[in-house]
C-alpha cells in the first residue's frame, strides 16, 4: 500500500528516472556501430596511406630518374664536353692535356645524385672511357672493372652508332673482377652527336638505393615490394617473396595508374597496392592484413570498457539527476496548485500529464510579460542601430520580430531606399585651436546634428558606421521625397559651410533601390562616388547616378597565377606592380568600393592558399590584428592604399620565409623545359612560348637554363630538331623541305644552315652517307 501511494504521488519522479536510464541504451548501440565504423575507417585509412606512401616513394624515384636524365643532358651540352670530347686518335697533344677537365665535369654532375647513382661514364670511341675518377681503356673497363652481365663490350661499342636522347635498359649486374664484387644496377643511356661524332653517356642507377627508398617510406615493417618495368619484367623484389608469389603478383599487375586489391600469399591474406610512374614502372607493395588488424582489436577492447564505464556512471547519475530535477518541479507544482482548483488540476493532469500541466501554467505566467518586454527591447536605439548596421553589411541578424514588423514600426515599409554618406575630415586647426573638452562635445553631437537636419526633410535613420563616417539610410515614398532629400543635403552643406576652416565635409549619394536588403549596394555606390571626387576645394554632392559603377570585381585565374609565380620567383616588385595594375584596372572600370574591399580579401586569400600549399600557417606571418584587418571586406577610400600596403608587406614576408634560391630548383626547371621541347619541337617554339607555359619571365627562364646546361634554349631547340631530322633522313625518304616543316623549321634555307652547323655536312650528304636516296 505504501509503495502504491508513493508511486501515485511521485509518478513524475519515476518517469524522469526511467527516461534517464533509457538514454543509456544507445550507448551500447553506438559502441557497436562505432566499432564496425572504426574498423572500416582504419582499413580504408590504412589502404589510403599505403597508396599514398607508395605513390610518394615512386615520385621520389621518378625525381631521381629525372635528375639522372637532366644530368645526362646537362653534361653532354656543357661547354667542357662540347669543346674537349672527341675520339682519342683525333686529339692533339695539347687537347690531351685538357682531358682532366672532362673528368671534373663528370664529377661535378655526379655530386647532386651521388647516393642514387652507382657510376657515370662517357665514351666517344672504343678506346677510352671517361669517368669521374680517371680515364680507362675501353676493353679493360668493360672486361674487368665494370663488366655488365647482360651487356658485353660489343653492345656498348654498337651504342656509338645509334643516337638516343634517354633510354633505361633492363636491370643487370656489374662485376668488378679484380675486387671479386658485384652490384645490381639499371643503366640509363644517352647518345648524341658532339661536333660530328656520336658520344654515349651512361648513368648506372643503384637498385639497392631504390629498394631502400621504398622500405624507408613504408608504414609497416612487414610490407614487401616489387618493381616491374613497362613490360612487366622484374626490376627488384623483396627477399621474402618466393617465385610463385612473384608470378601471381605479375599476373595481377594492372594497366591502371593506381589500384589496390586483396591478395593471398600462400595461407596469408595480404593487401596489394600498385602505382605506375611516369617512366612506366609499376611499383607494388604487399602488406599482410594482420599488420593493421591489431589496431581494430585494440579499439574493440577500448570501446567495451568505455561502454561499461558509461553504463555504471549513467545509472548512478540518473538517480542523482532525477532527484534534483524532481524536487524543484514538485515545489513549482505545489505552488501552482494553490492558485488553481485542485480537482481541476488533477483531472487535467490525468489527461495531459503532470509535467505538461506544469509547463502550461508556467507558460501562461511568462507569456503575460514577454510581449511587452520584447517589444520595448526590440525598438530600442541599440536594436535599431544593430539592425541598420547589419543591412549595410549585407545581412540580417537574428531577431524575435520579423523584418516587416520592424519596418512597420519605423515607417520604412513602402517606397525605395538609398544611402547618403557623410565623411568629415578634420583639419589640423581643429586639434590645435579647439580644446579637448570642446572637441569631444562636438564629436559626440555630430550624429545628432546630422540626423536632426535630415529628419526634417525625409524619413531616415543615421548611424556612425565608422569614426567620422556617418551613413544616412533614407526611405523615399514619392518623387517629392527626392526633392526633399536634395533640400536636406543643401541644408547640411550650408550648416557646415561656416566650419570649413576646421573640417572638410564630403557627401556621397548612392543609387536608389527597391528592396531594403539592397542598402549595402547603395552604401557601396556612395563610397565609390566619393572616391571619384576630383576637386577637393568644393563641397559638392557626389551622386553615384553620375558615374558608371560595377557591382563586381575583375580578378582572373591568370592574374592570380601571375601573383603566385611572382611569389615563387621572389619578385616582390613584380608582384607589387601586378597588384597595383589589377587595382587600377578595377578602378578604371568603375568597380564599387564594396567589391574593391572584396578584391583585397581575394589577394589575401591568394597568399593564404600559397602558404597553405607550403604547409605553413598564416599566423606564422600575421598576428591576430593583421589577420582580422586583411580578412575584412569593408573598405573606405582613405583605407585603400594602407590595406594594399598591408597585402604587399604580407607577400614580402611570404617571399622572405618561403623563397629558395633558383639554383635549388634548376634541375626540375631544366627537366621540364627539355621535356616540353622534346614534345613540342615541331611547333613554332621559342623562349617566350616556353616561359609563358611555365608562368615565369623569359629572362629568368633563359638565365636558369643557361646556368644549368651551359647552352641557350634556342640552341637546345635546334639540337633536338636536328636530332629528329637525322632520324627522318635515315628512316624515311621524305623531301628535305618536308623534313624541315616536320621538325618545326619552316625555312629550307634555315634548315640547311643549321644542319651544316651542327653536323658539318649537308642533309643530302648525311643521307647518302647512310645509304638512303632522296625521294
Amino acid at each position: 500500500m505504501h509503495l502504491k501511494q508513493s508511486w501515485t504521488k511521485n509518478r513524475l519522479f519515476f518517469k524522469i528516472l526511467l527516461y534517464f536510464v533509457s538514454l543509456l541504451i544507445p550507448i551500447v548501440i553506438i559502441g557497436i556501430i562505432a566499432y564496425f565504423n572504426a574498423d572500416q575507417i582504419i582499413k580504408k585509412d590504412t589502404s589510403e596511406k599505403l597508396t599514398d606512401n607508395l605513390s610518394a616513394s615512386s615520385k621520389t624515384i621518378d625525381i631521381y630518374l629525372s635528375m639522372a636524365q637532366s644530368t645526362n643532358n646537362s653534361l653532354l651540352l656543357s661547354e667542357t664536353i662540347q669543346q674537349s670530347l672527341r675520339p682519342y686518335p683525333l686529339l692533339s697533344d695539347e687537347e690531351k692535356v685538357k682531358l682532366p677537365s672532362i673528368l671534373r665535369a663528370i664529377a661535378g654532375n655526379r655530386n647532386p645524385i651521388s647516393h642514387f647513382v652507382d657510376s657515370i661514364f662517357i665514351f666517344v670511341d672504343d678506346q677510352r672511357i671517361y669517368l669521374s675518377d680517371g680515364i680507362a681503356d675501353f676493353d679493360v673497363f668493360f672486361d674487368k672493372f665494370y663488366k655488365f652481365e647482360d651487356f658485353n663490350k660489343d653492345f656498348w661499342r654498337e651504342r656509338l652508332h645509334q643516337s638516343s636522347l634517354f633510354e633505361l635498359l633492363k636491370p643487370t649486374r656489374v662485376v668488378n673482377a679484380d675486387m671479386n664484387t658485384y652490384r645490381e644496377v639499371i643503366p640509363s643511356v644517352t647518345t648524341q652527336y658532339l661536333s660530328g661524332h656520336l658520344a654515349t653517356m651512361v648513368t648506372t642507377i643503384s637498385i639497392p638505393t631504390i629498394q631502400t627508398t621504398l622500405q624507408n617510406n613504408s608504414i609497416f615493417a612487414a610490407t614487401q615490394y616489387m618493381v616491374l618495368d613497362k613490360n612487366n619484367n622484374v626490376i627488384l623484389h623483396s627477399s621474402g617473396l618466393d617465385e610463385r608469389a612473384e608470378n601471381d603478383i605479375i599476373a595481377l599487375a594492372s594497366p591502371e595508374k593506381q589500384s589496390n586489391r586483396a591478395f593471398k600469399n600462400g595461407d596469408e591474406q595480404s593487401w596489394l597496392v600498385q602505382t605506375t610512374s611516369d617512366y612506366g614502372w609499376k611499383y607494388i607493395s604487399i602488406t599482410p592484413v594482420h599488420a593493421f588488424n591489431q589496431e581494430s582489436s585494440s579499439i574493440l577492447t577500448l570501446i567495451i570498457w568505455i561502454c561499461i564505464s558509461l553504463l555504471v556512471i549513467g545509472v548512478a547519475f540518473s538517480f542523482i539527476f532525477s532527484f534534483r530535477l524532481y524536487n524543484p518541479i514538485k515545489n513549482i507544482r505545489d505552488i501552482l496548485q494553490k492558485n488553481d482548483n485542485v480537482d481541476e488540476w488533477q483531472q487535467e493532469t490525468r489527461r495531459s500529464g503532470e509535467l505538461q500541466m506544469i509547463g502550461n501554467s508556467v507558460n501562461q505566467l511568462i507569456q503575460r510579460h514577454m510581449d511587452d518586454n520584447i517589444k520595448i527591447s526590440t525598438f530600442s536605439e541599440e536594436i535599431l542601430e544593430q539592425f541598420f548596421t547589419n543591412l549595410l553589411k549585407g545581412y540580417r541578424g537574428p531577431h524575435p520580430y520579423s523584418v516587416n514588423t520592424i519596418l512597420k514600426e519605423i515607417d520604412f515599409q513602402d517606397g525605395s531606399y538609398l544611402c547618403c554618406c557623410f565623411i568629415i575630415d578634420f583639419k589640423d586647426r581643429f586639434y590645435h585651436e579647439i580644446v579637448e573638452a570642446d572637441r569631444l562635445l562636438i564629436l559626440e553631437k555630430m550624429k545628432r546634428l546630422l540626423l536632426g537636419i535630415m529628419k526634417k526633410y525625409v524619413n531616415c535613420y543615421l548611424t556612425e558606421y565608422e569614426p567620422n563616417l556617418y551613413v544616412c539610410m533614407v526611405n523615399l515614398k514619392s518623387e517629392e521625397d527626392r526633392e526633399q532629400l536634395e533640400q536636406g543635403l543643401d541644408m547640411v552643406k550650408t550648416t557646415f559651410a561656416y566650419d570649413m576652416i576646421y573640417c572638410e565635409l564630403i557627401i556621397g549619394l548612392g543609387k536608389t533601390y527597391e528592396k531594403i536588403e539592397e542598402y549595402s549596394k547603395s552604401y557601396s555606390d556612395a563610397i565609390t562616388a566619393i572616391d571619384k571626387r576630383t576637386d577637393a576645394s568644393k563641397m559638392d554632392i557626389l551622386d553615384a547616378n553620375h558615374f558608371e559603377i560595377e557591382q563586381n570585381y575583375y580578378y582572373s585565374f591568370l592574374d592570380e597565377n601571375k601573383i603566385v609565380n611572382g611569389l615563387k620567383s621572389g619578385d616582390i616588385e613584380g608582384v607589387k606592380a601586378e597588384l597595383e595594375g589589377i587595382i587600377a584596372l578595377n578602378k578604371s572600370r568603375g568597380v564599387s568600393f564594396h567589391y574593391l574591399g572584396a578584391l583585397l580579401v581575394e589577394f589575401f586569400k591568394t597568399g593564404n592558399r600559397y602558404i597553405t600549399d607550403k604547409k605553413q600557417s598564416v599566423y606564422d606571418f600575421l598576428d591576430d590584428h593583421e589577420h582580422a584587418s586583411l580578412s575584412q571586406p569593408e573598405l573606405l577610400p582613405s583605407e585603400l592604399d594602407r590595406r594594399l600596403k598591408q597585402i604587399i608587406d604580407f607577400y614580402d614576408k611570404i617571399i622572405a620565409k618561403t623563397f629558395s634560391k633558383p639554383e635549388s630548383k634548376s634541375g626540375t626547371l631544366v627537366s621540364f623545359i627539355t621535356d616540353y621541347i622534346e614534345k613540342h619541337y615541331e611547333q613554332d617554339l621559342y623562349l617566350e612560348v616556353i616561359a609563358g607555359e611555365i608562368g615565369l619571365s623569359a629572362k629568368y627562364v633563359s638565365r636558369m637554363f643557361k646556368e644549368s646546361t651551359g647552352t641557350n634554349i634556342s640552341d637546345y631547340i635546334s639540337l633536338v630538331r636536328i636530332a629528329k631530322a637525322r632520324e627522318l633522313l635515315v628512316n624515311t625518304d621524305m623531301k628535305i623541305s618536308d623534313i624541315a616543316d616536320k621538325i618545326g623549321i619552316f625555312s629550307r634555307t634555315t634548315f640547311l644552315r643549321l644542319f651544316k652547323k651542327y653536323e658539318g655536312i649537308s642533309p643530302n650528304e648525311y643521307r647518302s652517307a647512310h645509304g638512303v636516296k632522296e625521294k
